[in-house]
């Protein structure tokens, strides 16, 4: 049995399967990351199932999550008051800008609690379990940790998790491209140096 397998039997004793939760998204094996966006809880929750995106001895496969992640979003009704909404949401899009610019790095991103909600005040008590998060923490030592919001920045302070921490604003709003190209690049070099 490889490490990636026994990873596997353990988040699918964690998880459950199926599973409504997102525990993480990256590209491959969850292990070969060497960096790690950290957000506080999902914001887009899918009806998929997260194994379906998993692939035994490979990981995960993101850009079948990717695909799927923009036709479940779109099919959703709109909030009241809502005319329209963009295919992916402002925290998508300012990581995919960090993860592009971060190449070839190999990037998980996570959240403290996987269950996702629209806002991060829907997240009910039942809902709030830290178990996907810290089982990521005991199997993955990243170089960089970037964790983005405050609820996010205060749950890992608190807890000294990450050696290397990079805290910045939520994602969810007042990022631009350039800003976020700068963080991926800042990544890219302190993993790059490190190896």
């Amino acid at each position: 049995m490889t490490k990636l397998d026994e990873f596997e039997a353990e988040l699918r004793f964690q998880i459950g399967q199926p599973s409504g939760v997102r525990p993480f998204v990256c590209d491959g094996s969850p292990l070969e990351c060497k960096a790690i966006i950290v957000g506080f809880n999902p914001a887009t929750s899918l009806d998929a199932d997260f194994w379906d995106f998993w692939r035994p001895g490979h990981g995960f496969d993101r850009d079948t999550w990717f695909a799927n992640y923009k036709t479940e979003r779109q099919r959703r009704p709109l909030r009241p008051g809502k005319q329209s909404r963009p295919a992916v949401s402002n925290s998508r899009r300012v990581m995919n800008w960090i993860i592009q610019e971060a190449a070839p790095v190999p990037i998980l991103e996570t959240n403290i609690y996987a269950f996702p909600t629209e806002q991060a005040k829907d997240l009910t008590s039942e809902a709030k379990s830290t178990a996907p998060f810290h089982l990521l923490m005991k199997w993955i030592d990243p170089e960089v940790i970037l964790v983005h919001g405050n609820e996010a920045q205060k749950y890992l302070k608190e807890r000294g998790i990450g050696r290397f921490r990079i805290e910045v604003k939520h994602f969810s709003r007042g990022w631009s491209k350039d800003e976020a190209v700068a963080i991926g690049r800042r990544i890219k070099l302190t993993c790059l140096r490190e190896a």
